[in-house]
C-alpha cells in the first residue's frame, strides 16, 4: 500500500468544511480541503440569507419604537436596497472565512471536484490530482430538498406544477430580482420557511405560509436505535407544543395566512402568476418559493467507490458520525454541520469514541419572537421516563413556564411576548430548555453547556446577575421559580426547614439572654 498523504481529507462546500480544516490543522494533522468552485458563491448566498433574517428584526425594532411613541414608522426599505446591504455583508463576511485564510493555517487547499476511487487502494480523485488519506471527512454544500409525492397527499399533478413552478431561496435572492413581489407564497416545513415568510412580510409582500405539518415529517430512523435526526430537529413538527402554537400564532397576528400543506390540491401557472387551489379559495400569488429545509449534496463525490450507499432519507451514519465505511466520516445536516464538523474532526484526528447527541443540538428560528429550544420536549420528556418505569403518577418530570414578560430587558424594549420552558427531573438533572422571545437565542450557549455537563436546576439558578438586563435573566428566574415548584410539593422538606428555623430562633433567643 502506498504511503498515506494526509491524516484527514475533508470533501467541503460549506463553513462547517472550512472551520472543520483549521480545527485539525491546530491539532497537528496533515489536511487537505477539497473544494468545488461553486461553493463561494453558495455560502454568500447563505449569508444573504441571514442578513435578509436580520433586517427583518430591524423593521419590527423600528415598529416597536413607533408604538411606544418615540419614533415614526416609515415604509419598509426598497428591495434594491435590501440586496445591496446583504451583499456588502456577505462581502465583508467572506474575508473572514475564505480559503486564503484556511491556507494560511497551514492546510492544503485543492479547487475543485472531488470524487472517491476505489482500486488499487481508496483515495480521492480532484482534478489531476490524486490524494489519498487516513480517515476522510464529508461535509459537502447543501441543496433544497426536492418535493415528495407525500407533500401533496397523493396529488400527483399538483406535485409535478409545483416543481415547476417554485423558485428556490438562491434563485430568488438572485441579482436580477429587481423589485420584490407583491404576492409570495412560501411552501416549507422548518424554520428556513418561517423565517422567509416574516422576514419577506415585514419587506412589504404579501405572504401565504404552506407549512408542512404532518408526522411523516418528523423521522426517527436517521440513526441506529431509531432516535431522532439532527435534521429533523429543524422542523416545525419537532417543536415543543407549546413554542409551536406560539410561532404559528406570532406568523398569523403579523398577518401572514398559514395554511397545512396537505390542503394544496392544484397548482398551476396563469397570465404570469401562479394560482393556488386552497381550502377557503383559490389565492394567486405573483412568486412560489420552495423554502424547504436543506440537505446536503452528495452529487459528484462518487460515494458507491467508498462502499457507502445512499437511503432513501438520506446518508446514514452512527453516533460517532461514521458512515458505513469507518474511515469516512459524515455531517448529514446543513443545519448542525458546524457542530457535527467539531466532533468528527475529534473522532478522526483520535479515537472514534465521541457520540453525537441530536437532541442537544440547539433549534434556532430567527423570527420575531426568536424561537430557541434544546433538550427533549415535555412530550418526549414524559415518554422517556414512562417507558424507563420512573413516571410515577406523572411526578418524576417536573415543568416549570415563566412568561418573558418577567425579564426586564423585554419589559424595556416593549417585546413582552414569549416565555421560557424549564424541563427537568425531580433530582434537578435538566432535560430541556425552551425559550421564545426576544433574543431568546443569546441564551443557548448557556444552556447547551448545562445540558452536555449533566448540570442541576441549581447550577441555573445561581448565574451571576448582569449589571444590564439581559435575556439570561430569564434563565435564572425560571430555575429558582422550577426550584420553588419543587419545594412546594415536598410537604415532608418544608416540615424538616420549619423545624430547622424554630430552633435557630430558639438558640438565638438563649444567646441574647
Amino acid at each position: 500500500m502506498p504511503p498515506l498523504d494526509y491524516d484527514l481529507i475533508i470533501l467541503g462546500g460549506s463553513l462547517a468544511a472550512r472551520e472543520a480544516a483549521i480545527a485539525a490543522r491546530a491539532l497537528q494533522a496533515r489536511v487537505a480541503l477539497v473544494e468545488p468552485d461553486r461553493a463561494e458563491a453558495a455560502l454568500r448566498l447563505e449569508t444573504q440569507h441571514r442578513s435578509l433574517m436580520q433586517i427583518g428584526r430591524l423593521i419590527e425594532g423600528r415598529s416597536r419604537l413607533a408604538q411606544m411613541g418615540l419614533s415614526e414608522f416609515s415604509s419598509p426599505p426598497a428591495w434594491a436596497a435590501v440586496r445591496q446591504w446583504a451583499e456588502v455583508i456577505a462581502t465583508d463576511l467572506a474575508e473572514e472565512t475564505s480559503l486564503s485564510q484556511v491556507a494560511a493555517a497551514g492546510v492544503d487547499v485543492v479547487v475543485g471536484q472531488g470524487e472517491f476511487f476505489r482500486r488499487p487502494h481508496l483515495g480521492v480523485r480532484a482534478g489531476e490530482r490524486t490524494l489519498r488519506s487516513r480517515a476522510y471527512l464529508l461535509a459537502p454544500g447543501s441543496r433544497v430538498r426536492p418535493l415528495e409525492a407525500g407533500n401533496f397527499n397523493g396529488n400527483f399533478n399538483a406535485m409535478a406544477e409545483m416543481k415547476t413552478l417554485a423558485q428556490t431561496p438562491a434563485e430568488f435572492l438572485n441579482p436580477a430580482l429587481s423589485h420584490l413581489p407583491g404576492r409570495i407564497a412560501v411552501w416549507g416545513e422548518g424554520a428556513q420557511a418561517v423565517e422567509l415568510a416574516q422576514a419577506l412580510h415585514r419587506l412589504g409582500s404579501q405572504v401565504t405560509l404552506l407549512l408542512d405539518l404532518a408526522s411523516n415529517a418528523v423521522s426517527h430512523s436517521g440513526l441506529p436505535g431509531g432516535r431522532l435526526t439532527p435534521a429533523s430537529r429543524s422542523r416545525i413538527a419537532c417543536l415543543d407544543s407549546d413554542l409551536r402554537r406560539l410561532l404559528l400564532a406570532s406568523l398569523e397576528a403579523d398577518g401572514i395566512a398559514i395554511y397545512p400543506a396537505d390542503t394544496l390540491t392544484q397548482v398551476h401557472s396563469h397570465a404570469g402568476t401562479v394560482k393556488l387551489a386552497l381550502p377557503d379559495g383559490a389565492q394567486t400569488v405573483d412568486c412560489l418559493l420552495n423554502a424547504t429545509e436543506p440537505v446536503p449534496d452528495w452529487d459528484g463525490l462518487n460515494l458507491e467507490a467508498a462502499n457507502i450507499r445512499l437511503e432513501a432519507d438520506g446518508l446514514r451514519v452512527y453516533p460517532t458520525l461514521q458512515t458505513f465505511n469507518a474511515r469516512i466520516f459524515a455531517c448529514t445536516s446543513p443545519r448542525a454541520a458546524r457542530q457535527q464538523a467539531q466532533l468528527a474532526v475529534r473522532n478522526a484526528v483520535f479515537l472514534p469514541n465521541r457520540h453525537l447527541r441530536p437532541e442537544l443540538l440547539p433549534m434556532v428560528i430567527a423570527t420575531q419572537p426568536a424561537i430557541a429550544s434544546i433538550g427533549l420536549t415535555e412530550a418526549e420528556a414524559r415518554e422517556v421516563a414512562s417507558q424507563r418505569g420512573r413516571d410515577r403518577h406523572g411526578a418524576e418530570v417536573v415543568v416549570q413556564t415563566l412568561p418573558f414578560k418577567l425579564n426586564p430587558k423585554a419589559s424595556m424594549q416593549a417585546a413582552p411576548t414569549g416565555f421560557c420552558k424549564l424541563i427537568a427531573r425531580r433530582n434537578g438533572r435538566i432535560l430541556g430548555l425552551h425559550l421564545a422571545g426576544l433574543d431568546a437565542e443569546e441564551a443557548m450557549s448557556t444552556v447547551a453547556i448545562a445540558l452536555q455537563e449533566h448540570c442541576r436546576v441549581r447550577s441555573l439558578a445561581q448565574l451571576p446577575v448582569a449589571a444590564s438586563p439581559s435575556t439570561a435573566d430569564i434563565l435564572r428566574q425560571t430555575a429558582i421559580a422550577w426550584q420553588q415548584q419543587r419545594l412546594a410539593q415536598q410537604p415532608r422538606l418544608q416540615d424538616w426547614l420549619e423545624t430547622w428555623q424554630e430552633i435557630r430562633r430558639s438558640r438565638s433567643r438563649w444567646t441574647q439572654l
